[in-house]
């Protein structure tokens, strides 16, 4: 009973996390939305709100390791678990560095270059939706859970094309003198933060795809 009573309880602090780190996602939503018209105040505000979001999640991410190291789920199944969760963790890490970048920088972004951002935002708010669900499935349906990780690929690979578009243009709009190099460097170095988002959760649910392989046997 005791061994069932943990792995209860770890099931419940996985979706605690898993709500930490959207949460952290969605305020960086907020964030750029600030970032777009200037709001710095805001974007401050918002980073410490994330920074104190990610620090939770590391809290519950630490309480989970404790149960699983006590004896929660079977050797075999784990590793994999652990593994996941360090992965999602890793999702809110960069979550987290993006937006202090975007603080500290405090750089304007051009008009010109919002609906590109907004573009690459998009892509990452498909992921993440991706990623909760593929993760949630992982319970109720295998088979589901591994077409939300290849569509978390292909999100992936749209992320990696909008970065290169993106920082394509911030070159050429340097060379034009149209924007200094400090901003080219911050802007360069926020949109390889944002598409990095999406990297790390491809990692997520490509530990979530072995799971799901492992379970269909």
């Amino acid at each position: 009973m005791k061994f069932f009573l943990r792995e209860s309880k770890v099931e419940k602090y996985g979706r605690e996390h898993l709500l930490k780190v959207s949460e952290c996602y969605l305020k960086l939503e907020e964030l750029m939305e600030a970032f777009y018209q200037g709001n710095f105040k805001r974007v401050s505000e918002l980073t410490k709100e994330i920074a104190i979001t990610e620090h939770e999640a590391d809290e519950i991410r630490r309480e989970m390791e404790i149960e699983f190291y006590e004896g929660a789920f079977l050797p075999f199944d784990r590793e994999d678990r652990i593994m996941l969760v360090e992965s999602i963790d890793k999702v809110a890490d960069v979550i987290e560095s993006t937006a202090f970048t975007v603080s500290l920088g405090q750089v304007s972004l051009p008009p010109e270059f919002r609906d590109d951002f907004r573009r690459m935002m998009e892509t990452i708010k498909g992921t993440m939706e991706a990623l909760i669900d593929c993760v949630e499935l992982l319970e109720k349906d295998l088979g589901e859970a591994m077409k939300k990780a290849h569509e978390i690929e292909r999100l992936e690979d749209r992320a990696d094309i909008i970065e290169r578009e993106i920082i394509k243009r911030l070159y050429s709009a340097y060379r034009e003198n149209q924007i200094g190099v400090v901003k080219f460097l911050d802007l360069k170095e926020i949109i390889r933060k944002l598409a990095n988002i999406a990297d790390r959760a491809e990692d997520a649910s490509d530990r979530a795809l072995i799971m799901a392989a492992k379970r269909r046997g």
